[in-house]
């Protein structure tokens, strides 16, 4: 504390940013000042009225550095972007800001594209978000799909198949490619147009815009195009009617709420974004940091993480406490037009960030809820651990599975669960490349083989693997493993009389564990996952097997090829009936005659 006792003293009364050190030189916390000098300066002052995280930081600290700046809100901007970098312990922090989702509208293509991204670049195209559940991008999407018919990052085979009216050409058949399609343009880039406004919150413009265009094909006798403006109409009209927030005058702001529950590192904060008098969107983030940590505090680090990537500002933003630096975050915010930080007492406002804030209150439920389950999972490992005698956590389980009919279509599945819960980025699918008839136990060997080979040495090594099966299984396994030296205890689980299995230098033994065990629903729940994983893959298998045709057997006929022969014969008997003339005009003379030959 000497050296930072001295180091205080040099600090200039300046604006800027300070760092707080650790030892290691781990950076604990960030901060901005309009004097260093006197902000630094506060931190140390017997009388500091500081919370408690901030009480436990100040013994660690070692070292300050700073970053001297010009004016107060030059610091703001760098403070933000600092905290983004270093994520420092001791700041409130926006929890996995860098995976939130944006709906990103392209601008350089002559088609336009709608898709979701997690960047943003700065390459001309129309950004909306960030939104904080991916679920509710994909929903938005799917439902401006169905009003606006566009095409996003990708063209998908539905719309080749079957494209919509405004999509049509003078053929019969559906357009190849988006340079195809005829006199469409002008609606398809309405549609995108109709797209962005939407997203921006002028409903009621939309759907002025499409009473007209509804009025003006009808009064031309283009009905089918007058319907086409009914439906997009009565969607959005029903989209309407579901609004649970009405506001009498048609303003527009963002209402940010916060909650906190006692005990716990974490706030949950939400956004409401107001339109037009009207709910926009609803998103929930989380905020991390260390104890409990005041209200201003949270709310002044989101505003600061939140609007650095938001891409819709609204001219006021309520916020349920007041800043002592909100006229400077503000004008970082938006340095042209600054939005007005408003903190209503009462009103239809201030009801608005109490609702926002029983949000809040819901998502940190749901993670408290998560973190239960969490431990209780962690438990069991354990307790699993204990029953078969191994010492090292379990921290990584490998469940196996296999799946065949007859020996045919055989499948094998290895799921992976982290620390008593599931970890699906971690399953993998076995396609089991034997033949000659069932033979699980060869099965379950070959796939073993194949996941302890060097191909996949990348893989972490487990420290338990699980077998689903009996004692045959089980020494099935064993045989893999002491034939490729490969030292991981392995245990099976009998579905008859849920009995565990076990490896052991004596041979096999027995563990029974008690019915109301958590170690058991844990096995339980990775070999009933297993045989789901496995199940879902064999039947993917069966049905791509059962759409196979006597066509995907003939030499030089490839599954384009094969899509343009039935999307023009319609059948394979049609097919076998055509002349070679006219399989020549479709696929070619050479193919034509190897297809005759062969049907």
């Amino acid at each position: 504390m000497t050296k930072v006792a001295e180091q205080i003293k040099t600090l200039p009364a300046a604006p800027g940013v300070y760092f707080f050190k650790a030892a290691s030189g781990k950076v604990l916390y960030i901060g901005k000042a309009k004097s260093l000098r006197s902000r630094v300066r506060s931190y140390f002052r017997p009388q500091a009225e500081l919370d408690p995280a901030k009480q436990q930081m100040i013994p660690r600290i070692a070292s300050i550095a700073t970053i001297t700046c010009d004016t107060e809100t030059e610091a703001l901007v760098l403070e933000a972007n600092l905290i983004r970098q270093h994520q420092p312990p001791y700041n409130v922090v926006l929890r996995d800001d860098k995976f939130y989702l944006f709906i990103k509208i392209t601008t350089n293509k002559e088609y336009q594209r709608v898709f979701p991204v997690r960047r943003i670049t700065k390459d001309g195209s129309h950004y909306f978000g960030p939104y904080s559940s991916a679920a509710s991008v994909r929903s938005t999407l799917k439902l401006l799909r169905r009003i606006f018919p566009h095409r996003g990052e990708k063209e998908s085979p539905r719309e080749k198949i079957f494209p919509h009216p405004l999509f049509a050409t003078k053929a019969k058949s559906a357009p190849r490619s988006l340079g195809e399609v005829g006199s469409s343009r002008v609606d398809y880039n309405q549609n995108i147009t109709n797209i962005i406004r939407f997203l921006q919150g002028h409903r009621q413009d939309i759907m002025d815009t499409l009473q007209t265009g509804m009025k003006e094909a009808a009064a031309r006798k283009q009905f089918e195009r007058a319907a086409i403006f009914r439906n997009q109409l009565q969607a959005i009209e029903r989209l309407e009617g579901s609004q649970k927030v009405y506001l009498p005058r048609k303003e527009s702001f963002d209402a940010i709420s916060a909650a906190h529950l006692p005990g716990q590192n974490l706030s949950a904060v939400n956004v409401f974004q107001i339109r037009d008098g009207r709910l926009l969107n609803k998103n929930t983030f989380l905020m991390r940091h260390r104890g409990a940590a005041p209200a201003a505090d949270v709310i002044r680090q989101f505003l600061l993480q939140y609007y650095s990537v938001a891409q819709d500002i609204p001219p006021i933003i309520l916020v349920p406490v007041e800043l002592s630096d909100a006229e400077e975050i503000a004008h970082w915010i938006n340095a042209d037009q600054a939005p007005r930080l408003l903190s209503p007492k009462r009103g239809r406002k201030r009801q608005l960030l109490a609702m926002g804030e029983r949000n809040a209150e819901q998502l940190l439920n749901e993670q408290v809820a998560v973190f239960e389950s969490d431990r209780t999972a962690k438990a069991a490992a354990e307790e699993l651990a204990r029953a078969l005698g191994i010492a090292s956590p379990l921290t990584r389980i490998e469940t196996y599975d296999i799946s065949n009919i007859q020996g045919t279509l055989a499948t094998g599945s290895m799921i992976v669960f982290t620390k008593g819960q599931a970890d699906k980025q971690h399953y993998r699918k076995f396609k089991v490349r034997l033949s000659g008839g069932p033979n699980d136990f060869a099965m379950l060997q070959e796939v073993l083989t194949r996941r302890l080979s060097d191909q996949h040495q990348d893989w972490p090594k487990p420290d338990l693997m699980v077998i689903d099966g009996g004692k045959g299984q089980l020494n099935a396994a064993v045989k893999v493993l002491t034939r490729l030296k490969v030292n991981v205890p392995v245990a099976s689980l009998a579905k008859r009389e849920e009995t565990l299995f076990a490896a052991s230098p004596g041979g096999v033994k027995e563990i029974h564990l008690p019915y109301d065990s958590p170690a058991l629903f844990l096995v339980q729940r990775m070999r009933d996952e297993a045989h789901r994983f496995t199940l879902s893959y064999h039947q993917l298998l069966r049905q791509k097997h059962g759409r196979r045709s006597l066509l995907d057997e003939v030499p030089g006929i490839g599954p384009k090829t094969k899509k343009r022969l039935l999307s023009h014969f319609g059948s394979l008997k049609t097919i076998r009936q055509a002349s070679r003339e006219e399989l020549s005009k479709l696929i070619g003379t050479a193919r034509a005659k190897t297809l005759q030959d062969y049907l």
